[in-house]
Formats: structure tokens, C-alpha cells, sequence
């Protein structure tokens, strides 16, 4: 007699070999793990985001930078995250110590989040390739209304319409260039830009 232990799966079939990671741009539902307050080498703060989509496929390292490393606002990483909260039911975040030196916003935890991702191509500092993730818009997971869509009352659309022009960046060729204040990155050397 025998038992059966596997029933073919082909969704799970076509992750093998992915390292269960979000690897390509697209719209997806994640529940939010942990929001680590950070500061880059050169002073830059960030929300660092990590989770797991909907799919079950994970996220690290979603770096929004809220202040420049002069202390500034950054004003574009700063309006994302009250954009990620408003979709996320958040209304406020506070600072809560971890563990000596790791703070966290405990508020984002558990929380579920539409992200556009768009997978970025760049070089390490080595030379060989990698990737990593701008957010191009946040959206509530329930409805894929945007906040903007969801104020004026109107249908969920834009999400659709983005996703389907939306192609990878490729940054590799470029010597220089500027971090746009968000991004994911699958490099496990965590190179931060700054401002």
C-alpha cells in the first residue's frame, strides 16, 4: 500500500528556485513584519520594510529614506510613508526600542499594504549584477484604490494602468546618480546610498 506525500502544485512548482523573494515588478499585497527605523553610514534615516506578500514570496530590506543625511526631510520618501500609512490604516507611528540600538515603528506591524514594486537593475560594487525595488505607489490591499481614488471616490484603476506600462529600470550603465529615497534591495551587503 502506498501513501501519497505530494499532489503536483504547479504554482509552487514555477517558484522553485527563486528563493521565495519578490524577483519582478508588479503589484502586490504584502503584510508588513517589521518597520526598522535606520540610519545609513552617511546619517540618512529610512523606514526599512520587511513582509510577505500575499503569495507567500517575502520582502527585505524596502528602504523608504524619510530624512536626508544633513537632516532634512526628505520630503518625497517622507510623503510615501504617510501615503503607506493612509492605505495601511495607519494613523500614527512612534519609535519603540527592540533591542539596544534597533528601533522599530510597531504600529506598521501586521499590517497589510499594496506596493507597486519596480525592479530596478544595478551593479554591486564588485562588479557583478543585483536588484532591488523602487515603491512607485501604494494602494489599500482590499479595494487597490489609491488614497487619491479612494478621496474622490472613484473605482480602482490606476494600480491596473501602471502595472501594465511598468518595465524593469535598468541602472547598470550609470557611474553616478542620485537614490530616489525608497527602494529594495536583494544585495546581502545592504550598500545605502545617500543624499
Amino acid at each position: 500500500m502506498s501513501n501519497v506525500i505530494f499532489t503536483y502544485n504547479e504554482e509552487a512548482a514555477l517558484t522553485a528556485g527563486q528563493g521565495g523573494f519578490i524577483n519582478e515588478t508588479g503589484a502586490y499585497i504584502i503584510t508588513i513584519g517589521e518597520a526598522l527605523l535606520t540610519t545609513s553610514k552617511g546619517g540618512a534615516k529610512a523606514i526599512e520594510f520587511s513582509g510577505e506578500a500575499d503569495d507567500g514570496r517575502k520582502i527585505q530590506y524596502l528602504s523608504v529614506y524619510v530624512s536626508k543625511k544633513d537632516g532634512t526631510e526628505n520630503t518625497f520618501g517622507a510623503n510615501m510613508i504617510h501615503a503607506i500609512m493612509g492605505c495601511a490604516g495607519v494613523k500614527q507611528l512612534t519609535q519603540y526600542m527592540k533591542s539596544a540600538g534597533v528601533y522599530i515603528a510597531p504600529e506598521f506591524a501586521g499590517k497589510r499594504v499594496g506596493l507597486v514594486l519596480q525592479k530596478v537593475l544595478s551593479k554591486k560594487d564588485d562588479g557583478s549584477d543585483t536588484y532591488k525595488f523602487d515603491i512607485r505607489m501604494p494602494f489599500n490591499a482590499d479595494t487597490r484604490q489609491t488614497l487619491q481614488e479612494r478621496h474622490d471616490g472613484k473605482n480602482a484603476e490606476t494600480i491596473d494602468k501602471l502595472v501594465a506600462t511598468l518595465k524593469d529600470k535598468d541602472d547598470r550603465k550609470k557611474t553616478t546618480g542620485g537614490n530616489s529615497g525608497y527602494h529594495y534591495g536583494m544585495d546581502d551587503d545592504q550598500n545605502y546610498q545617500d543624499f
